[in-house]
């Protein structure tokens, strides 16, 4: 017995309710979005970022998008970034459930954290190095 895919809907559903315990599954974040996009391999950080999601996504004006509200953002998002949107739908439904797949999300304060200084990086002598 083969096992169908999910529907679009059945996995907005499933990653709305993602790290949302009190969430009814009819409307998204940004955050869960992102992390489904990720997930799916279409947010990688060179194409696509967390900004340009971010970017379109502000647009809408709502901290929380139904589905046809995220449909509608997900269509702007595949014309701005020259992305076929029956590829990325095909992607976003045959990744998996939210939490199957390990998704390596960037922490920026890591940045920080091994932040060199611009002299420790160029070998820079000082006059007294030469004396």
């Amino acid at each position: 017995m083969e096992s169908e895919l999910p529907t679009l809907e059945d996995q907005f559903f499933a990653f709305s309710k993602f790290r949302n315990s009190k969430s009814d599954g009819s409307t998204i974040t940004l955050y869960q979005s992102d992390y489904w996009l990720r997930q799916a391999n279409i947010l990688e950080d060179r194409r696509l970022t967390m900004t340009d999601t971010g970017i379109i996504w502000h647009k809408y004006i709502f901290t929380h998008l139904t589905f046809v509200a995220w449909s509608a953002m997900l269509q702007e998002l595949c014309e701005t970034k020259g992305f076929d949107l029956d590829d990325v739908c095909v992607q976003l439904v045959s990744c998996g459930l939210p939490g199957t797949v390990h998704v390596f999300i960037p922490q920026y304060r890591l940045f920080f954290d091994t932040y060199k200084s611009k002299n420790a990086l160029i070998n820079v002598k000082t006059k007294e190095q030469f004396y």
